[in-house]
């Protein structure tokens, strides 16, 4: 991946480029009470984003997660407390990372280590579904 220096402006997302690499761009833009960082491809013949992280109102704190990121051996960035897109990116080497790479809720947790944050997570009652049901078939 390709780190920028100094954020470059993108006009069209009204937001800043941070990195990119051989598929994507990745930019911050202002959303509402949150930064979006999105990954919009690099070809630019897209006018859509492919995967998306909500971080709070402070440009340094995603700078700093993008560049502590490994895109080619890890899913995702650290520090967001949202993922508006689905599915979840997968790193082309992913395997090389598994810690990093573990299960996620919607919120960034990693949740089957440490819950989740947020009261009633669709992410953990899904899970904890599909092993009471596991668990009801195989008594």
């Amino acid at each position: 991946m390709q780190l920028h220096e100094t954020p470059i402006l993108d006009e069209h997302w009204q937001g800043f480029e941070l990195s990119r690499d051989d598929v994507f761009r990745y930019v911050w833009i202002w959303h509402g009470s949150n930064i979006r960082l999105i990954a919009v491809y690099a070809d630019g013949l897209s006018c859509e984003y492919e995967h998306g992280w909500c971080y709070p109102r402070d440009p340094e704190l995603v700078a700093k997660a993008v560049a502590d990121w490994d895109p080619d051996t890890q899913d995702e960035p650290m520090g967001w407390h949202k993922r508006p897109t689905w599915p979840v990116r997968q790193a082309p080497r992913r395997n090389e990372n598994p810690q990093h790479n573990r299960a996620r809720c919607e919120h960034g947790s990693y949740f089957l280590d440490d819950g989740c944050r947020v009261l009633n997570c669709r992410d953990i009652r899904a899970h904890e579904d599909r092993a009471r049901s596991t668990a009801r078939g195989t008594a």
